[in-house]
């Protein structure tokens, strides 16, 4: 009771000011919580490292979602997508245990979560697998704007209808359209992802024609920001703020994809002038999303509502809920055990915490596989966890999953020396113009996340963050010529960046000659178990240089 307590004074600690004049005691009030993000997060442990991570665990919110039950009578929950994929221990039940129930959604479905929203991620492993973990457990799917092409119905529910008292609340379940393009060898000609703001208006009015009193959004999808994809009409890929300022009807907004908190927000626009409630959990199970509503209906039928507190509740101090973590114990033991496995020992200590401003053997580890296996000139690649080391001799299945953490698979494309200058001149913005001393550290400019710096192996070249973005490769050559604009190359990569993921349309464009369709972190392993024994200078090339 002790915690209950403790959740009991954040939330007055963190109340919004309300936006109705009524008396709350006549009204109905009503609690939505939401997670967002979790990616696999039920313990609260790093498989890479093989050590704990107290900030994030989906049993941590789990007590957290039953103080507030303890608490408010009218609860309902909604998980807001990227659940199938993430961490080792979703991997893992999407490749070594897929007969068992996915345990993060047995734990959803026993705290008894009123619905799932279907996130970009879930598509990462092919939708056979998504439909079958969508079998295994009894609560709703969300998806109104993931259609099967084979005949134009959603691929999961549009929406829930819940009740409160006498009060009927629509929440509509959406995705970010962009699984089309990060997603696309998994779901082109099976599913399309349609415009999230076209599809919420569409179903926002279909329930007021209901009779529903109010509409929330349970959405896959940040607040705002732009697209990392474009063209062929696909619909933005943060859509939130959008639904609230063009959507009218609509009073809460849960979101997610964005890995962002946010809490204490009202957000008013023309369409929705009495102001939608905006929250977002983070991600990992680092927090739950609260939000409460005071809903007045009178014998008419006419309904007022009142915006009571939003705020993301962090899990940290939680404590594990007990009776979940009993019964999955044995499973995350499983899971560790399989991580920790060797598959090659090193003399050295590998250390990927420079590779985006030096050419780095870790780095050169994925692009010497992708090469392999390929057979291709180069190889592109980014370095996804500047986090990475690999220690005390040994290189464990879980080293490699921090090195490599996404489904990523393999192309082998053609592409000319002008479109591989233009890639890496696109893939340089990553860093901002460097005026100062050479001294001094490079800076991120902010216009392109980590995940979307490749650098290349096979050629050597210099990258020169002196200069301007579009002006800052030198000195590109293979096999110590100059590469020339009407040159061809194969040029080995991963399936997202192929698909155009990042907005790389030179890639996206260019001939596609092979596919390898198995995970590129798989491969990895692979070659590891076949060495045995590996140190950097197997793989380090130094390809690339940053001039600053």
């Amino acid at each position: 009771m002790q915690f209950v307590a403790v959740v009991a004074v954040m939330l007055l600690f963190n109340a919004c000011s309300s936006n109705q004049s009524f008396n709350e005691e006549e009204a109905t009030k009503i609690v939505f919580l939401s997670t967002a993000d979790i990616h696999g997060h039920v313990f609260p442990w790093n498989y890479y490292d093989n050590t704990p991570d107290e900030q994030h665990s989906l049993l941590k919110v789990a007590s957290l979602i039953d103080s507030v039950k303890a608490e408010h009578e009218l609860v309902f929950t909604i998980d807001t997508g990227d659940w199938l994929q993430g961490n080792s221990f979703a991997e893992y039940f999407a490749r070594e245990d897929i007969a068992s129930v996915y345990p993060l959604l047995a734990v959803m479905e026993e705290l008894e979560f009123d619905g799932i929203v279907l996130g970009n991620h879930e598509f990462n492993f092919g939708i056979p697998l998504l439909e079958h973990r969508m079998s295994q457990i009894n609560t709703p799917f969300l998806g109104a704007n993931v259609i099967r092409e084979s005949d134009d119905t959603p691929f999961a529910k549009p929406y829930i209808l819940l009740t409160a008292n006498n009060i009927s609340i629509g929440v509509i379940g959406l995705t970010t359209p962009g699984s089309a393009v990060w997603d696309r060898p998994r779901v082109e000609g099976i599913l399309r992802f349609e415009d999230g703001i076209e599809t919420a208006r569409l179903y926002t009015e279909e329930l007021y024609s209901k009779g529903a009193d109010i509409v929330v959004i349970a959405a896959h999808s940040g607040f705002e920001g732009s697209s990392s994809y474009s063209g062929d009409g696909l619909g933005i890929e943060h859509f939130g703020r959008a639904i609230a300022d063009e959507v009218p009807g609509i009073y809460a907004l849960h979101l997610a994809h964005s890995h962002r908190v946010i809490e204490n927000k009202i957000y008013y626009s023309d369409k929705n002038p009495h102001g939608v409630a905006v929250t977002q959990a983070g991600r990992w199970a680092s927090h739950l999303g609260f939000t409460e509503l005071f809903v007045h209906k009178d014998d008419s039928g006419q309904v007022s509502i009142k915006h009571g507190r939003n705020v993301a509740l962090p899990a940290v101090a939680a404590p594990l809920h007990t009776s979940l973590e009993q019964r999955f114990t044995s499973q995350h033991e499983e899971v560790m055990a399989y991580m920790n496995q060797t598959l090659a020992t090193t003399s050295e200590l590998w250390d990927a915490k420079d590779a985006r401003i030096s050419d780095n053997p870790l780095t050169d580890l994925i692009q010497h596989v992708q090469m392999q296996v390929t057979g291709a000139d180069l190889s592109s690649s980014a370095i996804f966890n500047t986090d990475t080391v690999f220690r005390d001799g040994m290189i464990t299945r879980g080293s490699v999953a921090s090195l490599y953490p996404y489904e990523n698979t393999l192309f082998k494309i053609r592409i000319s020396g002008a479109d591989l200058k233009e890639y890496l001149e696109f893939s340089a913005r990553y860093f901002k113009t460097h005026r100062g001393n050479p001294n001094e550290m490079p800076e991120a400019s902010g216009v392109t996340p980590g995940y979307n710096f490749d650098v290349l192996y096979g050629a050597s070249y210099e990258i020169d963050i002196r200069e301007e973005p579009g002006n800052r490769i030198k000195n590109l050559r293979f096999k110590g010529e100059p590469v020339r604009d009407n040159d061809t190359f194969t040029l080995a990569l991963n399936s997202y960046r192929k698909a155009g993921g990042g907005d790389f349309d030179m890639i996206a464009r260019a001939e596609t000659i092979e596919e390898t369709d198995i995970s590129i972190r798989l491969l990895i392993e692979e070659f590891l178990k076949e060495k045995g024994h590996i140190n950097s200078n197997d793989v380090a090339r130094n390809y690339w240089k940053l001039i600053y």
